[in-house]
């Protein structure tokens, strides 16, 4: 179990910030690539 704690809040954090600014972080990506 204590390994995958550390992955969920892991994972937790990317999913917060792709909800907090999806629109800049898709524009940001479509100029790099």
């Amino acid at each position: 179990m204590a390994w995958t704690k550390p992955r969920i809040r892991e994972i937790a954090c990317g999913m917060e910030i792709n909800m907090y600014g999806p629109a800049e972080d898709e524009r940001r990506e479509d100029t790099l690539f």
